[in-house]
Formats: C-alpha cells, structure tokens, sequence
C-alpha cells in the first residue's frame, strides 16, 4: 500500500491542468491534462518529441516565460527544459561554453565566474533559459556588440521529423544555423547550445542627465566613446538619463574618473574612491519621489504605507507604487510622477564601480506591458540621425496628444546580427559589405505600468491599461516608426488574426518587413524540421502561415 500511494497521487497530479503565467502577467495559457511536459534527460526530450511527431500532438517550446507577449504559449501542448540545465563544458582555448538549453542565464554567469570568464552582454535581466535568450534575439546595448544569437557558435535541436536529433555550426548548416539560433522555437527544441564568452571585467558605469538637445549632439560621439550606452528618454521632460559602462581598464580619456599618468609617458582614467562617492545622499536622491507619494496618499487619506516602509522601496517599487496611487491613464498624473523621476536622477547620478554582470543588468520596474522596436541608423562610422529623429517624432505625438507615457523610454544601441529573422538583420550572408559589417541599430522600447492586486483586487484598471496601450500607444510608435523600417521585438510582438483587433495588420507588416525571400527559407525550413507544424504557435501561423 505504501508504493500505491505516489502513484495514486501521482495519477491525480496528472489529471489536473496546467496555468502557466509570464512575468508580465500579461499573458498566460491553459493545458490540458498530459499536455505539459518537463523531462528530465536528454534521452527523456528525444522520446517525448519523437512521440509527438508520430501521434502529431503539439508541443511547443517555452522557457522562462519571461517574454512579455507570451510568444512560447500554446493552448495545444507545451515542453519546458528547466531540468535541462547543466553546463557541459567550459573551453577557455576556444572560449565558448555549453550548456544545455533550460540552463538560465544567471546559472551560466555563476558557472564562468570562477574560470575568470563571462558573457559578451546581457538583455538587462539573467533569469531567461538560454534556449529562450538566443531563440527571441535577446539584446543588451553596445554599438560594436551584436544581439545574443550572433554568440551561438554550436547548437542542437531534436526536431520533430525524421532528421530527427541535429546538431549545427555554421560550417555545417549555413543558413539553416543562422535560422536555428533565432528561430523563434519553430524549427526544434533547442536543447544545447555553445556561446562565445570574454574574460570576466568590471565595468565603470556613468549615470548623467542631459537635455534633449544636449543628448542629440552628443550621440555619436558616445557611441564611439563608450562600450556600453543607453538612453531613458522622460516624457514631457527636458531630460534625457544617460547610463554608459567601460571596462575599468580601458576608459576613455573623456569618460568618467580621475585621469592618471600610465608609467609610460601617456594618461589614462582610473577610478578612486572619491569619484565614486556619490554627490548627494540617499535621502536627498529619494526626496522627490519620497514626498510626491506622500501627497498622493494624503489626498486619498491612505495610511497602509508608514514611512518606514516608503523609505525602504527602492527605485522600481516607488515608481510602480507612486504610480499606481493615482489614475495611471491621467496624463496630468502621469507628467507628475515623471517630473518627480527627473528630479530623482538629476541627484542620483554618479560612478560606479561593479562586475559586468551586475552592471549590464537593471530594474526594469514591475509589471508592465512593453512595446519594443528595432530600426537601422546607420553605420559605427557613420551613425546619422534616425537614432533622434525617431525620438523627436515619437515625443512630438506623445506630448501632443497628450499620452499618458511614463518613464522611461529606453533607447538602446547594437551591431547588426546574421540571423535572418533578427530584427536586426544586415540582411544575406553572401552580400556582406562594410555597411554591414559595421551596421548600427537602435532599439525603443515604450512602456505602460500595471498596478499590482493591491491597488487593482478587481483587474480593472489593469484591463484599461492594456486595451489603452494596444489601440493607443502600440499603433502610435507603429504609425511614427513607418518610414524608419522598424521591426518589433519578437518578444513583444502582439498579433492579432480578429480584424477589429488593433494588431490585426501587425503580421501583414512583418512579412514585408522581412520579405518573400526570408519567409520562404523559414518556411521551408519548417518543413524540413516541422512538417507536422507541432512546434508552432497562432503568432508564428500568423505571421509565416500554418501549413
């Protein structure tokens, strides 16, 4: 009787379903009974997919559910890798490293750390599976630094036809490698997977406010200056936060600390303890935000949050907390609380000193949903001015309508990727050029705050921000972004097959976008790895076709 009792239980584990959330809270997917699986082998994966194939049972793959449009979600069945998590190997001739694919990115990181080792860049969090980093073309920022997929040298998918296990490089696949990497789940699950690393480095970071026309001229030179740089754009604000990181030992001469003789008759930058320092105190950093929150609890004579636990919130949680206590659609609510943001950095800016895998991570705030995209602007040589007339364009729209646009709206910068269906793609192999192997793309992403069950225990106000941000905010940088050839994100691509829907057209749009020729080799090679179309999802169908 004891050994009949796990199986009983088990039994009944099995007849239950399966709700499976993503980090946004914006999207989640039901699955019936024996329609989610996480093996736990390799041998476990290559049978379960090979069963799916013959009995033509879907089985889609997801990661870490972090995507903010759900795009691994299928109704139909569904696969997880997170006990494929282990790392295979750490090569420091050739410099790469393997993992299996349900590995996470932080678990990666810890893996390199003692052999001196990390990764060339991060998407601004560590917790995706590397299968969903790279199959989505995750990007951190760096004019010379690709998106991730370009780090993939070796991978393995087991595909659900009857070339069954495939391993690739791109000497061996070509283009059919280049797909795989971002090839969005839809040509196998991705089970192992060799990136390139870089020796592990501190990097020292800069946090500054400029105006706007100050950031607009200073662009290209920080581009070229600076390893790493992003924008945060404020809304209805003359303020632009400008965060970059360098390599403490490789800083440039105008960058950030204190400049030094290098023993050998030139200067160089180091950092001390005094530049570090920060200028002003926490409390007084804290003081706008602190005291706009304050005001908007009185107004409301809410007394659920006592000074003690204010000045405990950092950054992320007051701005979602200061938020939320007013009507986050108001514009006048809106522009109070970014107000009260750029008083905040204009005292919290400074140096920092950190490993770069601390460093190239950040709070992106709570819930929220995100609309992000992709468009050429020129050349590391030759940035040109799409990066900021983008920006002007879509702030002139915002502020003049009236948008309830809170902060920030992050601009980031990457080198062009190989792979076909990266939004960042310099397009066939074959017609390499110097435009593109020294293509610079931009990458903006627009952001609306959802507030948290307790300020929302009815969904409501959650339900309004959504239907606001798609048929307002989504369609506004989709109209502005026309004549600058921008591409969504993978991960925040929302489609829609319903013709009263306000991404009812979005798919149309990305098929052009890539054109006939890129759709047809995706295609194609879901025919050779998915015939059945097991893996797809209604965003892939949507956008490349079922079969």
């Amino acid at each position: 009787d004891e050994q009949e009792e796990p199986e009983l239980e088990e039994e009944e584990e099995e007849e239950e379903s399966t709700r499976i959330l993503n980090w946004s809270g914006t999207h989640h997917v039901d699955l019936a009974p024996g329609t989610y699986h996480e093996p736990e082998s390799q041998s476990e994966l290559e049978a379960l997919v090979a069963d799916a194939y013959h009995k033509g049972q879907h089985i889609r793959p997801v990661g870490s559910a972090l995507s903010p449009n759900g795009l691994a979600f299928d109704s139909r069945g569904m696969v997880c890798l997170s006990n494929l998590d282990k790392i295979v190997e750490i090569n420091k001739e050739e410099m790469t490293v393997t993992v299996q694919a349900g590995a996470r990115v932080s678990q990666v990181l810890d893996a390199l750390r003692p052999h001196g080792l990390t990764l060339p860049n991060l998407a601004s969090i560590a917790e995706q599976q590397i299968g969903g980093f790279v199959s989505v073309g995750a990007h951190g920022t760096g004019a010379l630094i690709p998106p991730c997929d370009e780090f993939v040298t070796a991978l393995t998918i087991v595909t659900p036809s009857e070339n069954g296990v495939v391993k690739m490089t791109e000497a061996t696949h070509g283009q059919l490698f280049r797909l795989a990497r971002l090839g969005l789940g839809g040509l196998g699950i991705l089970s192992e997977v060799t990136l390139k690393v870089i020796p592990s480095h501190r990097l020292v970071e800069q946090t500054s406010v400029l105006s706007r026309s100050e950031a607009k001229k200073q662009l290209p030179t920080l581009l070229k200056r600076h390893k790493h740089i992003r924008y945060m754009w404020i809304p209805y604000e003359d303020c632009v936060v400008v965060v970059t990181n360098d390599d403490e030992n490789d800083l440039p001469l105008l960058g950030p600390g204190t400049e030094v003789s290098d023993g050998k008759g030139e200067r160089k930058k180091i950092v001390t303890a005094e530049d570090i320092k920060p200028k002003f105190s926490k409390d007084e950093q804290f003081a706008p935000l602190h005291d706009l929150l304050r005001k908007l609890l009185e107004s409301k004579n809410d007394t659920s949050l006592d000074d003690d636990t204010i000045n405990g919130m950092g950054f992320g949680d007051l701005r979602d907390v200061i938020l939320a206590s007013g009507n986050m659609l108001d514009p006048d609510h809106v522009k109070r609380c970014n107000k009260a943001e750029h008083k905040f950095w204009a005292k919290a800016g400074g140096i920092d000193l950190a490993p770069s895998d601390q460093k190239l991570q950040f709070d992106c705030g709570g819930q929220q949903w995100v609309y992000e995209v992709c468009f050429p602007s020129g050349t590391y040589g030759m940035p040109g001015t799409a990066s900021i007339d983008f920006m002007e364009d879509l702030l002139k729209e915002i502020e003049s309508s009236g948008l309830p646009a809170p902060a920030p709206i992050e601009q980031r910068w990457t080198s062009g990727s190989t792979s076909p269906l990266s939004p960042a793609s310099v397009g066939p192999q074959e017609n390499e050029s110097y435009d593109s192997k020294n293509s610079l793309f931009s990458w903006v992403g627009v952001i609306m705050y959802l507030p948290s069950e307790d300020f929302d225990p009815t969904g409501y106000r959650r339900q309004f921000i959504t239907d606001y941000f798609k048929d307002k905010y989504c369609k506004l940088v989709r109209r502005v972004g026309e004549k600058y050839d921008i591409m969504c994100h993978w991960a925040k691509l929302e489609v829609s097959d319903d013709p009263n829907d306000s991404n009812s057209d979005v798919a149309a749009s990305v098929r052009k976008h890539f054109g006939p020729s890129v759709v047809e080799a995706f295609n194609s090679a879901r025919d050779k790895y998915d015939p059945k179309r097991i893996l797809s999802s209604s965003a892939i169908d949507q956008v490349f076709g079922p079969k």
